[in-house]
């Protein structure tokens, strides 16, 4: 019996549609060794996603079993270097990072240092969302990781960091860069330094929509530099925190001073909209 080309294709194309996602997983290696794995993503500086879990742990079983067998999980990712951390064998590594509960994922750059960390049971379509909206290459982490390794003060470094994690959209660790710098000697020999930070930690809550400390930040920015061309940005973003923190009188008595003291201006003609908004 001859069968025709075309005949042949679509029985592969069906086949190949209906073999289940379970199937198609293979090609996703996970490493045990993190040694291995680290000095496997340093020579393409890649990230490494460090998977915690426990023979005990029902959850981990469930995400071995549904998750990390989906299509959608094993093709972002491709981007990393997958690593499985036994809570219960690898103990020095679960100290390391500070793991207490399962099941955790890390994200890390090449040589380990966290860029993001997820706690809990997540299904596969977000985690696959999550893998993407991560750093695919982290050449620049690893730059600057190596700088804070030999000196974790590193006042230039801790700052760049704080804005490759804003750029990447991971606010809360771009924060904590942020605040070690300010920690820095420094930063508190020249107070003039916090005038760059402080604004975009501020933005940093405001994106992750933590009103109050947004608002404790852009108050201390108007206190602490009067007189800087910023003042009037600042002065919006205040609003926007005090509505996010459920405290609109304050942004309308904020933003109805707002413009009388700045009219006519662009940052009038806005205030007005937010007010209008209320």
């Amino acid at each position: 019996m001859r069968f025709s080309t075309k005949a042949i294709l679509g029985t592969v194309v069906f086949v190949a549609w209906f073999i289940p996602n379970t199937a198609r997983a293979e090609s996703l290696h996970w490493y045990n060794d993190f040694k291995e794995a680290s000095s496997l993503a340093q020579q393409s500086n890649k990230p490494m996603m460090l998977d915690f879990w426990a023979d005990w742990c029902a959850p981990c079983k469930v995400m071995e079993q549904e998750v990390y067998s989906d299509s959608s999980f094993v093709e972002a990712a491709g981007h990393f270097v997958p690593v499985r951390i036994d809570f219960d064998k690898q103990a020095a590594i679960v100290r390391k990072y500070g793991v207490g509960a399962l099941p955790t994922i890390i994200f890390t750059d090449s040589y380990g240092a966290e860029l993001f960390r997820y706690r809990g049971f997540i299904d596969a379509k977000p985690l696959a969302a999550l893998l993407r909206s991560l750093p695919a290459n982290v050449t620049r982490f690893n730059e600057l990781n190596k700088r804070l390794t030999q000196n974790k003060y590193d006042f230039a470094a801790l700052v760049s960091m704080g804005q490759e994690f804003r750029a990447a959209e991971l606010y809360l660790s771009s924060n904590d860069y942020y605040q070690r710098a300010l920690r820095t000697d420094e930063a508190k020999v020249n107070p003039k330094l916090a005038e760059t930070i402080l604004p975009q930690m501020g933005l940093n809550d405001l994106a992750v929509k933590n009103g109050k400390q947004a608002a404790a930040i852009f108050e201390k920015c108007l206190k602490q530099f009067p007189q800087s061309p910023q003042g009037p940005e600042w002065t919006l973003n205040l609003a926007k925190a005090y509505v996010l923190d459920e405290k609109k009188e304050k942004a309308r008595d904020l933003l109805q001073m707002f413009t009388r003291e700045h009219s006519p201006s662009p940052e009038s003609d806005q205030a007005q909209k937010m007010l209008a908004s209320f």
